[in-house]
């Protein structure tokens, strides 16, 4: 078994899981090409990426030049549980830029190694965005048969063993029982448990990091539980099949992450708050509002729609709102307006807790309207 490496990840991927923060991270050298990486305040450890721009919108230039950047172990890439899983389960590879905007962006090419070109293995060269979009289009063409049946079989596995899209089929069973029984009947699921090796944590690595702070300091940040003080075994794989697979047999043990479906995109997603939303909070290439934000405003719109006294509110609301805009000058105007908007919203949180009768609020929003 190898030790957990601690130089830079140049040709390998490497991924492991911090369920306590419902957390994944993982190592791979990428192009970043129209991605940034934001990295936390007080955090030195990790990124979180987000792409900026849809590649295909992008007029390449054949003296712009790119590299490779590689992420370590400990400075490493951030997402939130299960999101590779998610990305591939949901990625659009119907062309090779909407395969980069939904999956490649994120993770590069480490999982696909023998679709790649010579030129991807150059680490230490730089290539124009000309000869990258070439290459990412030849990977495309050459991994879409595989990358597709890959995609179709753990869509069919994670709908038998969450109960999707209409697979009711021994619904009574946990998680975790139908998934180990689903990948011993089908071998297309069982051979992607193959190809991935297990690298042991062990203390020497956070000695070095953590050796010169206090042990008090280690004691409380070990109770608190401090994923920097915890030892996370990595997986590593050059197959995407085989660390999807992985992902996907770390979130069946979890009850409390469950797989679901989107009731208005459609695509799957693992709940962020509660295990009983209905909505993705997925970004959108094109930067439109979530499922989430989508879905809150159109119930908001029919809970004004079946209470009147919400209604009252908004309208009042409005009213109240154009009058302040209209006399600038008039400050006792905005202090009432502050004043009632404050006392309303008051009543409202009550209402929605079922500590207040919709009759009363009415009637008070009547009264102070």
């Amino acid at each position: 078994m190898r030790e957990l490496p601690r130089h830079l990840v140049l040709e390998d991927f490497y991924i492991w899981f911090n369920m306590k923060d419902k957390e994944e991270y993982y190592a791979t050298p990428l192009y970043l090409y129209n991605v940034s990486r934001n990295k936390p305040k007080n955090d030195e450890t990790r990124f979180y990426l987000k792409l900026e721009k849809d590649i295909s919108k992008t007029k390449l230039n054949k003296k712009k030049e790119i590299i490779r950047q590689p992420s370590t172990i400990y400075i490493h890439y951030a997402e939130s549980i299960g999101m590779l899983l998610i990305n591939f389960l949901n990625a659009d590879f119907s062309s090779f830029e909407s395969a980069y905007n939904t999956f490649f962006y994120a993770y590069g090419f480490e999982l696909i190694k023998e679709y790649t070109p010579y030129i991807y293995s150059k680490t230490d060269e730089f290539i124009t965005d000309v000869e990258f979009m070439k290459m990412l289009e030849d990977i495309y063409n050459a991994s879409l048969d595989d990358l597709l049946e890959w995609q179709e079989n753990f869509k069919k596995c994670v709908d038998f063993v969450y109960n999707l899209n209409g697979n009711e089929e021994l619904k009574e069973y946990n998680t975790y029982s139908k998934f180990v029984a689903y990948t011993i009947k089908h071998n297309e699921i069982y051979t992607y448990s193959q190809d991935v090796e297990v690298i042991l944590d062990n203390y020497i690595n956070i000695h070095n990091h953590k050796h010169s702070e206090s042990i008090e300091t280690l004691i409380k940040g070990i109770e608190n539980k401090d994923p920097n003080l915890e030892l996370h075994n990595v997986y590593t794989s050059t197959k995407l099949r085989s660390i999807c697979f992985t992902i996907l047999d770390q979130l069946v043990r979890q009850d409390n992450l469950p797989i679901k479906t989107c009731q208005i995109c459609g695509r799957y997603f693992i709940p962020t708050f509660r295990q009983n939303e209905i909505y993705c909070d997925l970004k959108n290439v094109d930067g439109s509002s979530t499922c989430r934000d989508k879905g809150a405003s159109e119930t908001y719109k029919k809970n004004l729609e079946n209470t009147p006294a919400l209604l009252l509110y908004r309208r009042t609301y409005q009213q109240k709102v154009m009058a302040v805009y209209r006399n600038k000058e008039n400050k006792q105007l905005k202090k009432d307006f502050d004043k009632w908007k404050k006392e309303a919203q008051e009543k409202i949180k009550l209402f929605k807790k079922g500590k207040l009768d919709e009759d009363t609020l009415y009637n008070w929003m009547v009264k102070n309207k």
